[in-house]
């Protein structure tokens, strides 16, 4: 994996980035976290494949 660094040596906006991608994926499995109907054993094996 690659960094993006700025002029200034910082790596702010890349990592605001990668927060923001993290975010929206954790964000399109809201259904699956709120599942009454899955375990959490089976909801840690989902987070542990995306991770």
């Amino acid at each position: 994996m690659g960094s993006i660094i700025d002029e200034h040596g910082g790596s702010d906006a890349d990592v605001k980035a990668r927060i923001g991608k993290a975010r929206a994926a954790y964000l399109q499995l809201r259904n699956i976290w709120n599942s009454k109907q899955l375990s959490t054993n089976t909801k840690v094996r989902i987070f542990n494949t995306n991770v």
